[in-house]
Protein backbone atom coordinates (compact mmCIF):
# COMPACT_ATOMS: atom_id res chain seq x y z
CA UNK A 1 0.00 0.00 0.00
CA UNK A 2 1.36 3.60 -0.69
CA UNK A 3 0.34 6.75 -0.37
CA UNK A 4 0.55 9.83 -2.41
CA UNK A 5 -0.40 13.08 -1.59
CA UNK A 6 -3.49 11.99 0.24
CA UNK A 7 -4.87 9.38 -2.19
CA UNK A 8 -4.29 5.66 -1.19
CA UNK A 9 -2.69 3.01 -4.08
CA UNK A 10 -3.24 -1.06 -3.83
CA UNK A 11 -0.67 -3.47 -5.88
CA UNK A 12 -3.67 -5.89 -5.58
CA UNK A 13 -6.61 -6.61 -4.11
CA UNK A 14 -4.65 -7.86 -0.70
CA UNK A 15 -3.41 -4.63 -0.55
CA UNK A 16 -6.98 -3.34 -0.96
CA UNK A 17 -8.41 -5.57 1.73
CA UNK A 18 -5.17 -4.34 4.13
CA UNK A 19 -6.32 -0.60 3.45
CA UNK A 20 -9.98 -1.55 4.38
CA UNK A 21 -9.11 -3.34 7.30
CA UNK A 22 -7.43 -0.24 8.63
CA UNK A 23 -10.37 2.49 8.07
CA UNK A 24 -11.27 4.18 11.20
CA UNK A 25 -14.30 6.10 12.52
CA UNK A 26 -16.33 3.27 11.69
CA UNK A 27 -16.94 -0.32 12.91
CA UNK A 28 -13.70 -2.30 12.66
CA UNK A 29 -13.48 -4.63 10.08
CA UNK A 30 -12.82 -8.08 11.38
CA UNK A 31 -13.44 -10.15 7.99
CA UNK A 32 -12.63 -9.15 4.15
CA UNK A 33 -13.96 -11.35 1.10
CA UNK A 34 -13.45 -10.38 -2.73
CA UNK A 35 -16.32 -9.55 -4.96
CA UNK A 36 -16.61 -12.73 -7.62
CA UNK A 37 -18.99 -12.86 -10.28
CA UNK A 38 -19.24 -17.23 -10.16
CA UNK A 39 -21.87 -17.08 -13.16
CA UNK A 40 -21.34 -20.25 -15.30
CA UNK A 41 -20.52 -18.57 -18.48
CA UNK A 42 -17.25 -17.97 -16.27
CA UNK A 43 -16.13 -21.91 -15.85
CA UNK A 44 -13.36 -22.63 -13.57
CA UNK A 45 -12.71 -18.84 -13.47
CA UNK A 46 -14.62 -16.17 -11.48
CA UNK A 47 -14.41 -12.69 -12.97
CA UNK A 48 -12.93 -10.33 -10.40
CA UNK A 49 -13.40 -6.73 -12.65
CA UNK A 50 -16.54 -5.10 -12.39
CA UNK A 51 -18.54 -1.70 -13.74
CA UNK A 52 -19.67 -0.46 -9.77
CA UNK A 53 -22.33 1.29 -9.29
CA UNK A 54 -23.14 3.07 -5.96
CA UNK A 55 -24.58 5.22 -3.99
CA UNK A 56 -23.39 5.64 -0.42
CA UNK A 57 -25.86 8.21 0.83
CA UNK A 58 -29.17 5.30 -0.32
CA UNK A 59 -26.77 2.44 0.91
CA UNK A 60 -26.81 0.66 -2.65
CA UNK A 61 -24.49 -0.81 -4.81
CA UNK A 62 -24.55 -3.13 -7.61
CA UNK A 63 -21.19 -4.61 -9.83
CA UNK A 64 -21.97 -5.09 -13.03
CA UNK A 65 -19.10 -8.06 -14.43
CA UNK A 66 -16.92 -6.95 -16.91
CA UNK A 67 -16.48 -10.63 -18.50
CA UNK A 68 -20.34 -10.79 -19.51
CA UNK A 69 -22.12 -8.37 -18.37
CA UNK A 70 -23.59 -10.09 -15.59
CA UNK A 71 -25.32 -8.09 -12.83
CA UNK A 72 -25.10 -8.38 -8.89
CA UNK A 73 -26.87 -6.54 -6.25
CA UNK A 74 -25.47 -5.68 -3.46
CA UNK A 75 -28.17 -7.62 -0.58
CA UNK A 76 -31.61 -5.89 -1.00
CA UNK A 77 -30.27 -2.51 -3.39
CA UNK A 78 -32.40 -3.46 -6.48
CA UNK A 79 -35.36 -2.89 -4.17
CA UNK A 80 -34.36 0.70 -3.16
CA UNK A 81 -32.19 1.76 -6.35
CA UNK A 82 -31.12 5.24 -6.70
CA UNK A 83 -29.73 4.95 -10.37
CA UNK A 84 -26.47 6.22 -9.38
CA UNK A 85 -24.11 7.22 -11.95
CA UNK A 86 -20.60 4.23 -12.65
CA UNK A 87 -17.90 4.82 -10.25
CA UNK A 88 -14.38 6.27 -11.99
CA UNK A 89 -11.36 6.78 -10.57
CA UNK A 90 -10.68 10.22 -9.02
CA UNK A 91 -7.05 9.99 -10.65
CA UNK A 92 -6.91 8.38 -14.16
CA UNK A 93 -11.05 8.18 -14.68
CA UNK A 94 -10.94 4.60 -15.74
CA UNK A 95 -14.22 3.05 -14.79
CA UNK A 96 -13.31 -0.78 -13.87
CA UNK A 97 -12.72 -1.96 -10.42
CA UNK A 98 -11.72 -4.41 -8.50
CA UNK A 99 -14.36 -4.93 -5.19
CA UNK A 100 -13.55 -6.14 -1.65
CA UNK A 101 -16.16 -6.23 0.52
CA UNK A 102 -15.43 -5.35 4.47
CA UNK A 103 -17.55 -6.92 7.46
CA UNK A 104 -18.00 -6.16 11.00
CA UNK A 105 -19.14 -9.16 13.00
CA UNK A 106 -19.68 -10.18 16.43
CA UNK A 107 -19.45 -13.20 17.14
CA UNK A 108 -20.53 -14.76 13.22
CA UNK A 109 -23.50 -12.18 13.46
CA UNK A 110 -22.40 -9.59 10.72
CA UNK A 111 -24.18 -5.86 11.36
CA UNK A 112 -22.07 -3.62 9.03
CA UNK A 113 -20.44 -3.60 5.68
CA UNK A 114 -18.17 -1.53 3.58
CA UNK A 115 -17.60 -1.81 -0.24
CA UNK A 116 -14.11 -0.50 -1.39
CA UNK A 117 -12.70 -0.96 -4.62
CA UNK A 118 -9.58 -1.26 -6.45
CA UNK A 119 -8.70 0.58 -10.02
CA UNK A 120 -7.85 -1.52 -12.60
CA UNK A 121 -5.77 1.08 -14.70
CA UNK A 122 -3.69 3.27 -11.34
CA UNK A 123 -4.30 0.91 -8.50
CA UNK A 124 -6.01 4.17 -6.48
CA UNK A 125 -8.33 3.02 -3.80
CA UNK A 126 -11.42 4.10 -2.83
CA UNK A 127 -14.65 3.37 -0.15
CA UNK A 128 -18.07 3.49 -2.12
CA UNK A 129 -20.77 2.60 -0.13
CA UNK A 130 -21.60 0.64 3.63
CA UNK A 131 -24.32 -0.50 4.94
CA UNK A 132 -26.14 -1.21 8.36
CA UNK A 133 -26.70 -4.91 8.26
CA UNK A 134 -28.91 -5.57 11.96
CA UNK A 135 -27.92 -9.00 12.25
CA UNK A 136 -27.55 -11.31 9.97
CA UNK A 137 -25.77 -14.27 10.45
CA UNK A 138 -22.26 -14.06 8.64
CA UNK A 139 -22.27 -17.21 6.55
CA UNK A 140 -25.99 -15.98 5.00
CA UNK A 141 -23.73 -12.62 4.16
CA UNK A 142 -20.93 -14.61 2.82
CA UNK A 143 -23.04 -16.58 0.64
CA UNK A 144 -24.79 -13.69 -0.63
CA UNK A 145 -21.87 -11.68 -1.85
Amino acid sequence: MRTVGNRHTAEDTEDLAIWVRGLTDCPPVTQTTFAMCSHPSHGDEPATWFYVEADAAAGVARLRCLAGGHIIDLLDSAEHWTYPGVWSCHSCSQSIAEVVYGIHDEAGTARWLVVAVRCVECGDVDGVTDLLIGEMPLDELLARL
